[in-house]
């Protein structure tokens, strides 16, 4: 599917108990909703995506994104926010 929209969430979301725990495969952690223009609305995770070099993409066509646990980073308060530029790169 090229293209999510929030009716075609909603329609998902329907059938389910309004107390049923909603969880993400990879161990990502919802953030929040982020309206970047009138018609479009990011879903945000908690885990900033990692910088893929050249290099790596041609040699792992199949990796499209990695996301990068903040945990452990210094800089960080309890909620996993990264205050300030972390660079992270996967080669």
């Amino acid at each position: 599917m090229s293209e999510f929209t929030v009716g075609d969430l909603k329609r998902q979301l329907a059938a389910l108990d309004d107390d049923m725990k909603l969880s993400f495969d990879g161990d990502l952690t919802f953030y929040r909703f982020k309206q970047i223009a009138d018609d479009e609305v990011f879903l945000e995770f908690a885990e900033p995506k990692a910088y893929l070099s050249d290099s790596f993409k041609k040699r792992n066509g199949n990796v499209k994104v990695a996301f990068i646990e903040t945990g452990d980073l210094q800089g960080g308060d309890e909620a996993g926010i990264i205050r300030g530029t972390v660079d992270v790169e996967v080669r």
